[in-house]
This record gives C-alpha cells, structure tokens and sequence, in this order.
C-alpha cells in the first residue's frame, strides 16, 4: 500500500513537472543544435530548393511558397549572401540544359527580389546536368534534377584594410648584461 502511495505520488509529480515545461513553437524546436544564421538552419527553415517541370523556367506554385519562405528567412538575415544554383535533367543536349539552368536560377533570382530580398546579395550560377543528384531514366526519378537550389554563403566582410605591420621591436639584449643560467 504504501509503495502504491509512493509511486501514486511520483507519477503526480512527474505529470505536475510536465505541465511547467513551456511549450515551444515548431520553429523553435527546428532551431535546436544548429548555430544562427547557418546554412543548417536555412535549410531546415525555409527549405533550400525549389523545383521544376520538364525543359521549363517557370515557377509553379509550391515554388512560389518555397520562396516566400527563403525570402522571409533571408530577411532575418540581411548580412548573407546567397547563390542561387540551376540545374537540369540529362535529356537534351549539354547546351540545352545549360541554358535551361542559367534560366531556372534567373526566375528564383527575380522571384526573390521582388519579395524584397537585395539584388546585390544574390548570385546566380548554372550547373546545367554537371551536378545530377539522381542517375535513372524514370521520369519521376529524373525530376529531382530540374531545380535550383539557394546556397547561403559566408558574409562578405566590410571591414577596413588591414594597417601597416608594426615595426619589429628593438633588440636591447646587447644593452643588458648576459644572465646566468645555472
């Protein structure tokens, strides 16, 4: 009975202890381990990638949220720069594809500046199928290559040149007596 009593109270104050526990919101609990401002976050916030139907440069409408969300987070942290990557599938040929990337990086580029995102901060590059992340001929498979993916980099830093080396400090052993060592 008395251990009964025991564990009864136990029990009480681990659901009691609990209920103190404040809540987080998801996107607190997303933060948790991963340094402000980093690439993990970004990724884990807002989402890195967006992507896109066959030989196309046009966002469609999960893109279009995706980037509100890059857009919203790159806004906490106007200090990152960001490049923006295309990329294509391997149908076509080599300068297709090129191109088609160099075209998909342009429209999240221009997406995410009218969001309010600063032109200067964002680069953009095309891979155009250098950089497959699925090999197969299954279309659905070869989908996960038509996308451009938002890359967050190291802040440029604007701080001013270096001064001139200071001069090396005067020698003024031979001024003093030698000392003994033993």
């Amino acid at each position: 009975m008395l251990c009964r009593q025991v564990l009864g109270g136990l029990a009480l104050a681990t659901v009691a202890a609990l209920l103190l526990v404040p809540v987080t919101r998801a996107g607190d609990r997303m933060q948790l381990g991963v340094p402000p401002g980093s690439a993990a976050e970004f990724q884990t916030q807002a989402g890195d990638r967006v992507f896109f139907s066959e030989g196309s440069a046009e966002l469609g409408a999960r893109a279009r949220v995706a980037l509100e969300s890059q857009a919203a987070w790159l806004a906490q942290h106007p200090t990152l720069p960001v490049t923006i990557e295309g990329h294509a599938d391997d149908a076509g040929a080599a300068s297709h594809n090129l191109d088609v990337s160099l075209r998909r990086a342009e429209a999240v580029r221009r997406r995410l500046i009218d969001m309010g995102v600063a032109q200067e901060r964002i680069r953009t590059v095309g891979y155009g199928r250098d950089r497959l992340i699925a090999e197969c001929t299954a279309p659905a498979c070869s989908a996960q290559n038509r996308r451009a993916v938002t890359v967050i980099e190291a802040p440029t830093s604007t701080a001013a040149p270096a001064a001139e080396p200071a001069p090396p400090p005067r020698d003024s052993a031979a001024k003093r007596s030698p000392r003994r060592l033993y």
